[in-house]
């Protein structure tokens, strides 16, 4: 989405190819499933927040576990600051008056937790666990601001499906185009975003008669996920070596990953890219 938006509205940002994986602009209605019904009064529940709660608002504690998060992927120990606004957000408010402002973990006792840490980190980042727990906080960080829109009142996306396809029929100018369609994927719009390509093709091509716009569309097996789900290229290349390239797959779940990879290899030489 974000690719067909650039090209359509930055004549300044020239696009010489786009790759569209499991293209989907649905209304938040269609693309959530019970997002009036049930979605949105939970994340307004979550976010509950005011002077006669008992507890922070849940996204502060989302916000909070993130933060911890990030520091397991790191192999960090948690910095004070941290276990400071932890325990200030586990503390009921009618404690507050009493609790400490500062927790600190002695020197000495952090000294001795990061001799330990420290191995063990070292390990989980060579098997290539720690990138794969950064990669899965990068994510998870997103979910506190998107429920606090939400209960805030978001109730679709912005700029909104129709604005998108007007904007992508009126400029879009992309010379290649491939769309990565899965055939198990009920989301994907890739059929529709097609069309609406040649009709911008169409336009494009009154300005220009003699521009040239290639669009292609290929299905592959998988649903909407499928792009992203593969283990880090190191764990997969060990696997590989141990297991075989086809069993590795399968075991480790990435070769409808692996087909794609090899699909956009295909296209990107093709174009010469």
């Amino acid at each position: 989405l974000l690719q067909i938006l650039i090209t359509s509205l930055f004549p300044d940002t020239p696009r010489a190819a786009n790759a569209l994986l499991s293209y989907n602009n649905k209304p938040v209605k269609d693309a959530v499933p019970l997002f009036e019904e049930v979605v949105a009064p939970f994340f307004t529940a979550i976010a509950a927040r005011g002077n006669e709660t008992w507890y922070p608002s849940g996204t502060v504690a989302m916000a909070l576990a993130v933060r911890l998060g990030r520091a397991a992927a790191k192999g960090e120990i948690p910095s004070n600051d941290l276990l400071a606004d932890v325990a200030k957000f586990v503390t009921p408010k009618r404690l507050s008056s009493i609790a400490p402002e500062d927790v600190a973990l002695p020197s000495r006792v952090r000294d001795a937790l990061t001799t330990v840490v420290d191995p063990a980190a070292g390990a989980l980042e060579s098997a290539g666990v720690l990138p794969v727990l950064s990669q899965a906080v990068d994510v998870l960080e997103q979910i506190p601001l998107l429920v606090e829109e939400v209960a805030d009142g978001a109730t679709d996306f912005n700029p909104t499906p129709s604005s998108v396809r007007a904007a992508a029929r009126r400029a879009y100018r992309a010379r290649r185009t491939l769309l990565l369609q899965y055939d198990s994927d009920p989301l994907d719009e890739s059929e529709e975003i097609e069309e609406l390509l040649r009709e911008a093709e169409t336009v494009m091509r009154m300005k220009r008669p003699m521009i040239s716009i290639d669009i292609q569309r290929r299905v592959l097996k998988g649903g909407h996920a499928s792009p992203v789900l593969a283990p880090p290229v190191d764990i997969a290349e060990r696997a590989e070596d141990i297991l075989g390239a086809e069993t590795a797959k399968e075991r480790l779940l990435y070769a409808e990953a692996d087909a794609t990879v090899e699909e956009l290899a295909r296209w990107l030489d093709e174009g010469q890219l």
